[in-house]
């Protein structure tokens, strides 16, 4: 076994998960990348390095942060997720296949470990996620007015009441698309990095993120759940906002992989692509534009990456 690199693996993943609950938002933020060098490490070192790794890494968070239930939300969460993405890569999935399994397999982990205390609290799922996302907003209101950050504070007290009802309504679609974001993220970062350490490296099989196109067929998902806003019932409105946040975020992905195709054409480095992409992906004006790309590039075909029984 490999210790090394288990150990620091698991010590920089449980440092960055640490991040996320004494920093606020950087360090939350650093915190979504914690599955990278788990990811890294079952790669290059095998699935029992990797396994390794997410143990040692979930057992220190538990007792940096003291708690048994940290241990098992980190390894069923980001350890799962880790392990789902590393397999991904090592099977030579497809991106969107690596990425799908390891933002759902700790989904569907979280849920059958939550689904019995659903049922022993006899209560109804939204009704508790109501209570958990007020309790959350309060806690930070209290963590934030104890940093001296009074404004964050202010704004977590004045979140108005219909956007709390959405927020819950929208929580499944909002969840989802999070943890896919998330995944999302921690491939892009891993692949790149492994193979900047070993570029001969096998990994997947799908293109670089320039070259990367959305199965074609997905767009009916997109379009179902355009069809269910405007069908009557606010029941099936919601469901029809639940779906499109999904698809949104896959249009975005293969709009945003357009605009990264455009700009190495113009031979920007990676440090101002990063900063083209973080300021497009900011304004709600050009994430509309780059949605909107991505549809039309389904029959555009602006890359010329599909073959002639690929397009719609």
């Amino acid at each position: 076994m490999p210790y090394r690199p288990i150990l620091i693996a698991a010590v920089q993943a449980a440092g960055l998960t640490i991040a996320g609950f004494i920093i606020p938002l950087l360090g939350q933020i650093a915190a979504l990348l914690a599955p990278v060098p788990l990811i890294i490490v079952a790669v290059r070192e095998g699935r029992k390095a990797g396994l390794a790794a997410v143990g040692i890494a979930a057992a220190v968070v538990a007792v940096v942060v003291s708690g048994k239930m940290v241990f098992v939300f980190f390894f069923l969460s980001f350890g799962l997720m880790a392990l789902g993405l590393s397999e991904g890569l090592l099977r030579r999935l497809r991106p969107e296949q690596a990425i799908l399994a390891g933002g759902l397999l700790p989904l569907a982990a979280l849920a059958a470990a939550l689904t019995p205390f659903l049922l022993k609290a006899g209560k109804d799922p939204l009704a508790l996620a109501d209570e958990y996302l007020r309790t959350s907003i309060i806690e930070a209101q209290q963590l934030y007015t104890q940093l001296g950050l009074t404004e964050l504070a202010q704004m977590m007290a004045s979140v108005p009441e219909n956007t709390l009802y959405y927020l819950v309504r929208l929580s499944p679609g909002i969840v989802l698309v999070t943890t896919l974001f998330q995944a999302a993220c921690c491939y892009g970062m891993a692949r790149s990095l492994l193979l900047r350490k070993d570029p001969g490296l096998t990994l997947s099989s799908g293109p670089a993120f320039a070259a990367w196109p959305a199965p074609d067929s997905w767009v009916w998902g997109f379009i179902a759940g355009l069809a269910l806003l405007v069908v009557p019932g606010t029941g099936i409105r919601l469901a029809g906002m639940n779906v499109t946040l999904l698809f949104l975020l896959v249009y975005i992905a293969q709009g945003a992989a357009l605009v990264e195709f455009w700009l190495r054409k113009l031979k920007l480095s990676v440090l101002w692509r990063s900063f083209a992409h973080a300021i497009i992906l900011t304004l709600p004006p050009t994430i509309a534009v780059v949605v909107a790309l991505g549809v039309v590039d389904i029959w555009a075909d602006f890359r010329k990456v599909r073959g002639p029984h690929q397009n719609l």
